[in-house]
């Protein structure tokens, strides 16, 4: 039975087993064929690199990723250049705001070096040496010939002068007057301060050089400033003098009179401005006149311009440590450094339109301009050095008149009331640069418009006819041509007419 059994089983798995070897067979054939094929291609589309190769790639990769490494740093380089170039841009621009901030910065840590009676003896190496030095290289700075070039322009100096020495000073006086009757909650002080800066001339170089930049009249701003300073000395004591009294007298009772040092000695304070300011000025005059291209030769190569500038940051530093020493700031908060700062921009802003309007003397469009106004106006270039003369005041006159004015006062007063003039210095120099863009495409576009008007009228006064283009001027040629040759057919009317007479 086990026999039959073994029988039937390999009857029945005989046939499927022998198939399933076939196929198998098959599978191992057409694979071995397939490795071939692809061990075939691969040997073909693959080439082993020789050692020459690999050691050309080699060198092809290390050159490709040391010019990566040398280009980083080459940027990085660059950068740093740029960066450094811009910096010192900046510098050479903003150099004396740094140096103002340096000099409060010295003057709040160290007070006791520029002090009064300190270890510099301020009272005489800054308070007559650095005046003397200051006056004495505004001398050999200002140009004579230029000068006397424009001297005779007396109806535009007269608009600078009495815009910057009697509108400005009277109109804050006013305000001022009125800030107290108000009872303002600002330092008394403080506010005497904006009434000494509105007090002092325009300044001596700054509004010159932006004048120059926003193609202004460049030779009226250099005459002004001179003219402005020179009076000033007279000037400037007697509207303080004036002014002192009622200021004093519409203070708050909770501030003593005496911070401000009492009354002015006019007559003191014209000798001192007479030893320290107008004589080094003339002397300074004389040599420039003598020695006129040497001086301005020595005066770029030692660089005068910035030996002024910083012989009046020493200035500062002396009458900030004054104020700290004696601890004049003590009740001058930062919401009234603040509240003044926002006063003199307001002021600077003001005092730049006004001298706009009475330059420019404008109409609206629909009020046709009569001529004598036109004869009054003047033109863009003057405008220019007109608004940058009349609003802008100087710290180099400024500070030397507060110290003399208040000598025999508290030192550290002097500290507070300087404040104000030097806010305003600051905030002129800000925006009369931004000023400088404005006028100068407001300038240009009125040069542009005279010159195009300059030659409509040359066209009409020598009767030249003005084409619109080439083609125009082709065909009205032709025009006249034809019109020229033009004669009556024989056959015609006119013909028999011309025959006729």
């Amino acid at each position: 039975m086990a026999g039959g059994i073994k029988s039937r089983i390999s009857k029945k798995f005989q046939q499927p087993i022998s198939f399933s070897l076939f196929f198998g067979l098959i599978k191992l054939v057409m694979n071995e064929s397939r490795l071939k094929m692809n061990a075939s291609f691969t040997s073909s589309a693959v080439t082993i690199p020789t050692n020459h190769q690999n050691t050309a790639q080699h060198k092809d990769s290390a050159s490709v990723y040391t010019d990566t490494i040398a280009e980083q740093p080459s940027k990085a380089k660059q950068y740093m250049t740029k960066a450094r170039h811009i910096l010192w841009a900046l510098f050479v621009k903003y150099w004396f705001l740094l140096g103002l901030l340096i000099a409060i910065i010295l003057a709040v840590f160290f007070p006791n070096v520029a002090r009064k009676g300190g270890y510099l003896r301020a009272e005489w190496t800054i308070k007559w040496g650095a005046v003397i030095v200051i006056f004495l290289i505004s001398g050999l700075s200002l140009r004579t010939k230029i000068l006397a070039e424009t001297i005779l322009r007396i109806r535009l100096h007269l608009l600078i002068q009495i815009i910057n020495l009697i509108i400005i000073p009277f109109t804050v006086f006013g305000l001022v007057l009125l800030f107290f009757k108000l009872h303002m909650n600002i330092s008394s002080l403080l506010l005497v301060g904006v009434v000494i800066a509105a007090s002092t001339p325009t300044t001596v170089s700054s509004n010159v050089v932006m004048t120059k930049n926003a193609c202004g009249n460049e030779a009226s701003a250099l005459m002004n400033a001179a003219l402005g300073n020179v009076l000033g000395i007279f000037v400037s004591p007697a509207l303080v003098s004036v002014f002192q009294g009622p200021l004093l007298a519409a203070t708050p009772e909770d501030e003593s009179a005496a911070q401000a040092g009492g009354q002015v000695d006019f007559v003191q304070v014209l000798k001192q401005l007479g030893v320290t300011v107008l004589a080094p000025l003339v002397v300074g005059q004389v040599i420039q006149w003598i020695w006129t291209d040497a001086i301005a030769k020595f005066k770029v190569k030692c660089r005068l311009s910035d030996v002024s500038s910083f012989m009046l940051l020493t200035m500062v530093w002396s009458v900030f440590s004054d104020a700290v020493y004696s601890g004049s700031f003590s009740a001058v908060t930062p919401k009234d450094i603040v509240a003044v700062a926002i006063i003199n921009g307001g002021l600077y802003i003001l005092f730049s339109l006004l001298c706009l309007v009475l330059a420019r003397l404008p109409l609206p469009r629909w009020i046709k301009t009569p001529e004598f106004i036109q004869r009054l106006r003047y033109s863009r270039e003057d405008t220019v050095a007109i608004m940058y003369c009349g609003a802008t005041k100087t710290v180099a006159m400024g500070v030397p008149l507060i110290n003399v004015l208040y000598q025999n006062g508290d030192p550290g007063t002097i500290g507070v009331l300087s404040t104000p003039l030097l806010l305003y210095h600051v905030e002129q120099l800000i925006f009369g640069n931004i000023e400088v863009e404005l006028l100068k495409k407001w300038v240009k576009k009125g040069q542009k418009k005279d010159q195009e008007s300059a030659i409509v009228r040359d066209e009409e006064e020598n009767g030249a006819v003005v084409y619109d283009s080439d083609v125009t001027r082709a065909a009205s040629s032709h025009i006249q041509s034809t019109v020229v040759a033009y004669s009556p057919s024989p056959l015609s009317q006119s013909h028999f007419e011309k025959l006729q007479h």
